[in-house]
């Protein structure tokens, strides 16, 4: 089951007891739903791209399913089989538990994208957040293409914490109950393969596990973090962009990396408007407005007014979940095409 050189890691592996047309129409959806990239749709094999991270290929074979997946790098191949269980519990509930990867590595070890670092500085940045430097022996998978990743919080007091392990079909098990952890997601502003350094910025907000955290760490504490995962920085020169407060360490990194010539529009969401202090800068070509949260406005409205003048610009929409919402069903009567927009909500009111 050969998939594209370009991701040379692979594991495969046999489920006879899932039809493959049923595997085939399932899969075919959620291509669909999630705008992915379709390589191959064919009667006896489909395969998808995920997020530029790998592929998915689903295959007939002697009445069940065989399952190829392919990636870059060791940690991105253990996420998109992780991702593989989930789906195919979709289909079939149960279906994942009899998954088996040759050549995995042993149930109970630590999951091959979980990071142990430590921290080296947390320092100001505007007036509602902390820059949290930390160092790892290996970032080497945290690319321009992955720029999110999780932190791993246990809870407050907890001097032995549990960390997720692999499971015997080869996925990852969380800890839950008590040792339940948190797993909110940020976005690497910063990073230094040589020196083994990566910073993220983490928003201020009473009441946030991940405040909590920051305002409480010095260097020397351990930080563990998952990934990287979720989208990465557009490949673009064209470029419509809006974005609330949390997810403006994400604007930011995406603008300062556009080419110089890129064209566009930047709209950025705080309470305070430019006052937050929070640092930006765009390409001459790329407006950049910034508007204060108690004006009222709708991001989504800005986005859908926005594509009217410039349809063939890229679309990258980050803010409140309702918002998000409000954007998708706007938008499905003309979905962009794949590869054409990332539409994320990170947080919710409810």
């Amino acid at each position: 089951m050969t998939l594209r050189p370009a991701f040379p890691l692979q594991a495969d592996t046999d489920l006879p007891m899932l039809p493959f047309p049923d595997v085939r129409q399932a899969v075919l959806a959620m291509a669909q739903e999630h705008e992915l990239p379709v390589i191959e749709a064919s009667a006896a094999a489909v395969t998808v791209e995920i997020a530029g991270f790998g592929h998915y290929r689903f295959a007939a074979r002697n009445g069940g399913t065989a399952i190829g997946v392919s990636a870059a790098l060791p940690d991105r191949l253990h996420m998109l089989k992780d991702g593989i269980a989930a789906h195919l519990d979709e289909i079939r509930p149960g279906a994942s538990a009899a998954l088996r990867w040759p050549g995995a590595a042993a149930a109970g070890s630590l999951p091959p994208n979980v990071h142990f670092t430590t921290v080296q500085s947390i320092t100001p940045v505007g007036s509602a957040f902390l820059r949290v430097r930390v160092k790892s022996p290996d970032l080497a998978s945290f690319q321009d293409d992955a720029i999110h990743f999780r932190l791993l919080l246990p809870p407050a007091g907890c001097a032995a914490p549990d960390w997720p392990r692999l499971s015997e079909t080869g996925a990852t098990v969380w800890p839950k109950g008590e040792t339940a952890l948190h797993r909110p997601v940020y976005t690497t502003r910063w990073i230094s393969h040589e020196a083994g350094l990566m910073e993220f910025d983490i928003f201020l907000h009473d009441g946030g596990r991940a405040t909590e955290w920051a305002r409480k760490a010095a260097p020397g504490d351990r930080l563990v973090l998952a990934g990287p995962g979720g989208g990465g920085i557009p490949d673009t020169s064209n470029i419509l962009l809006l974005a609330d407060e949390t997810a403006l360490p994400a604007a930011a990194r995406i603008l300062e990396s556009l080419p110089r010539d890129s064209a566009g529009e930047a709209v950025l969401l705080s309470s305070e408007g430019k006052d937050c202090g929070y640092p930006v800068t765009a390409p001459a070509g790329v407006s950049l407005t910034w508007l204060r949260r108690d004006g009222g406005h709708s991001l989504a409205e800005r986005a859908l007014a926005a594509r009217k003048h410039a349809p063939g610009h890229f679309l990258w929409f980050a803010c409140e979940k309702a918002e998000v919402q409000r954007l998708r069903t706007a938008l499905q009567q003309d979905k962009p095409a794949p590869g054409t927009s990332y539409i994320a909500a990170y947080w919710s009111q409810s």
